[in-house]
């Protein structure tokens, strides 16, 4: 009866967060952001588990000492595969903590963030100008050099997301029209990226062949 309560606790906090993510997302839109993490951070994490210790040794342990100490972690990795697993490991505690207080409080509804919020996004030169055709106001302004590579980064997310989710092959025109924008951004012309393309398949080959490769190692790549 405990594993049960217990896995439905779970799955109710687990509902909650994915309302927020999707709320976020509804906002927000994609974001891309660097991690800003580091071995920067290395003292501060040494600093929070020895407070965690510390504190379990008085008794006096509490979920703000074992929380920081896993976020505090994270911080201090840069390898994305270390960082992932410190992530989903604060991620644990924090909703081990949700689980917590619902069982003091009584586990209240969840509101997601979603009044009077605005997002934005990288769109194609000429959008403005149909939004006013069709009678909108559309506010725009031209992206600043050093945010540039960062929407487009997150608008060939968006674009790549498109085409998974509807299938539809003229969803690769939108794909690709963000590609030549990020290649113009390193200096490489549509020509200059051909060549790139053109010279790795004559190295590897392309997918003709539809191979689909068994990897006995995680670590190896194609």
């Amino acid at each position: 009866m405990e594993n049960d309560e217990t896995a439905a606790s779970l799955q109710r906090v687990l509902d909650d967060v994915a309302a927020e993510r999707a709320a976020q997302d509804r906002l927000w839109g994609v974001q891309e952001f660097s991690d800003g993490t580091g071995a920067a951070y290395a003292p501060r994490a040494r600093e929070a588990k020895e407070e965690c210790a510390a504190a379990a040794q008085r008794g006096e342990l509490t979920w703000r000492h074992i929380l920081a100490e896993e976020f505090f972690e994270a911080l201090a990795e840069s390898d994305a595969v270390h960082l992932r697993t410190e992530l989903v490991q604060t991620a644990a505690v924090a909703v081990k903590w949700i689980q917590s207080l619902d069982r003091r409080a009584g586990m209240p509804p969840h509101r997601t963030k979603e009044a009077g919020g605005s997002f934005e996004k990288l769109v194609r030169d000429r959008i403005p100008e149909i939004i006013q055709k069709h009678g909108g106001v559309p506010r725009a302004r031209t992206a600043r050099d050093g945010e540039y590579g960062a929407l487009l980064r997150t608008k060939l997310y968006e674009e790549v997301g498109e085409y998974v989710a509807a299938g539809d092959p003229s969803e690769l025109a939108d794909i690709l029209e963000v590609v030549h924008a990020l290649a113009a951004l390193h200096g490489l012309t549509p020509a200059d990226l051909e060549r790139l393309r053109a010279g790795k398949a004559v190295e590897r080959g392309g997918f003709t062949r539809r191979l689909v490769l068994t990897l006995g190692d995680p670590a190896e790549s194609t």
